[in-house]
């Protein structure tokens, strides 16, 4: 945790309460858009998630890490990472932190991500609300969220969520593009809210594109930050012979940044001897320098997943996994880019072997890009609305 600041009279202070409990995706965005703001107010970025491995925070930023939490897929429970901890210890020890920052900072601004419309860390959130209110009656009430919430029928939740939102929030930030996912294609009571909605296009980081210093084409996979989708992984793997007779190319997968047993990929490289091949623990850095030498990439539906892959304009491959509980937020999204002619979607019966070589083999083939413009100004534009709250 970095030490925190004192706070500077010239420059507003924001606080941004940010959980994830499956993959990064929120922790990715809330990262981002904290570097962009940083140099015109003074963020104070808290977080409840697990700390995620090899992903720097710049020094301007004031990050604190609450006690963290996480969740397993089909067991749908939260749960601490610090094992020592009871859920309710943990929790308990979340409230005495942010008491104490609330104090201290009496931030201008609160920016909560995903909530209202996420269910999860209600209490924590309301209690949080009030003791803004109660340390500065002045400040700001900000929703920050992504494209796409759950479903496209929306959720019984959704009245409810409404109703926090008209009592506590002076605006929404839905960080898409309407054009593409429209807000209310996956909350349908969007009617019901009394305050300010703002879509700020997409929060992406810059990614420049540069040719491969050995020339061969580089396919990447990626399941993004999370715990699922090593499937992905697997299937490509065992498909990089079959492509490689039609089209010769280096590939490099990634490993998700909480999935901790990489032996059986590194042991079927081995047993297979398979030449070109290279696999990669979770790195944003490294990340980032590879997609920007990529021919192709085939990756998750997650927001960040799907963009950073998107903004490089080469031909991309979106696999539909199948998640616990109907969970149809990549699904939604994903369905949207490919009728914008942005991606192409595996679905989970198309792992086959001879099915995915040659659906891989087609989409790189046949590319020819799309006209599409996709706004990803979504750090600038929201620069640009916080801004005037102060004017």
């Amino acid at each position: 945790m970095n030490e925190l600041k004192k706070k500077k009279l010239s420059r507003p202070s924001i606080f941004i309460h940010c959980n994830y409990v499956y993959g990064i995706g929120h922790f990715v965005r809330m990262a981002e858009l904290s570097r962009g703001l940083c140099k015109h107010f003074e963020i104070y970025l808290l977080t409840g998630g697990e700390p995620v491995p090899n992903y720097n925070i710049s020094s301007e930023i004031n990050y604190i890490q609450m006690p963290a939490i996480y969740s397993v897929e089909k067991q749908q429970k939260l749960l601490p990472v610090d094992k020592n901890l009871t859920l309710e210890q943990c929790l308990s020890m979340r409230s005495a932190i942010i008491e104490e920052l609330v104090c201290k900072i009496k931030p201008d601004i609160l920016i909560t991500e995903h909530f209202p419309f996420g269910p999860l860390f209600e209490n924590e959130a309301i209690s949080l609300i009030a003791q803004v209110k109660k340390n500065n009656p002045q400040n700001k009430i900000i929703s920050s969220v992504r494209d796409v919430i759950l479903t496209g029928e929306g959720s019984t939740r959704d009245s409810h969520a409404c109703s926090l939102i008209n009592k506590w929030y002076d605006l929404i930030l839905v960080h898409g593009d309407s054009s593409i996912v429209p807000f209310e294609s996956s909350f349908p009571m969007v009617e019901k809210i009394k305050i300010p909605l703002c879509h700020t296009g997409y929060i992406v980081q810059s990614i420049r594109q540069r040719r491969s210093p050995s020339n061969r084409p580089i396919l990447v996979v990626s399941v993004g930050g999370g715990r699922m989708g090593g499937e992905l992984l697997d299937a490509v793997l065992k498909v990089h012979k079959r492509i490689a007779r039609q089209w010769q190319h280096q590939l490099v997968l990634f490993v998700g940044a909480f999935q901790k047993d990489t032996q059986k990929l590194h042991e079927y490289v081995t047993q297979n001897n398979l030449h070109n091949v290279k696999i990669f623990q979770f790195d944003k850095e490294d990340y980032h320098q590879i997609l920007a030498e990529a021919s192709a990439v085939i990756c998750m539906g997650g927001y960040n997943s799907l963009l950073e892959a998107v903004s490089i304009r080469k031909p991309v491959l979106i696999y539909n996994r199948l998640f616990h509980g109907n969970n149809q937020e990549q699904n939604l999204r994903m369905v949207r880019f490919q009728k914008a002619g942005l991606v192409r979607i595996i679905n989970s019966d198309e792992l086959d072997r001879e099915k995915l070589a040659d659906l891989i083999i087609r989409a790189i083939t046949r590319f020819r890009g799309s006209r599409f413009k996709i706004k990803i100004d979504g750090v600038h534009e929201t620069l640009k609305i916080l801004k005037n709250f102060f004017q």
